[in-house]
């Protein structure tokens, strides 16, 4: 199993926005894939892709608000799963059809520290 951290605090993943010239994101969601992105590629930079079946679990740290009543970060865990999995697609394996286990978990980040999250894979 290999294990990878990426500081950046996790995203819902948005439905695009579809204009004349063709589908794109807006707000945090964007923000988040540019982010990643530049993060993953330096963390990644010659990581050989994963071939095969694949089972990835993702651990999703999300930065706490100043103030809040939730126990738990209130986005869907599989909107988070999407996000990180897109965003891996082409850096960590070739495509996410690939990944045919799935485990996802979201919580709060400790109080004071910016959110990230950690992807681990292991061939199935």
């Amino acid at each position: 199993m290999i294990e990878f951290t990426f500081p950046v605090s996790p995203v819902a993943a948005s439905r695009p926005r579809v204009g004349r010239h063709g589908s794109y994101y807006t707000g945090a969601y964007k923000r988040f894939r540019e982010e990643a992105t530049k993060v993953a590629n330096k963390i990644l930079k010659n990581f050989n892709l994963l071939e095969g079946e694949l089972n990835v679990d993702i651990k999703c740290y999300c930065t706490r608000p100043k103030s809040t009543k939730l126990a738990y970060p209130r986005s869907d865990a599989d909107n988070l799963a999407k996000a990180v999995m897109d965003i891996m697609n082409k850096k960590l394996w070739v495509d996410d059809s690939q990944i045919v286990g799935l485990y996802v978990s979201k919580e709060w980040a400790p109080p004071e520290q910016e959110g990230y999250f950690i992807v681990a894979v292991d061939k199935a």
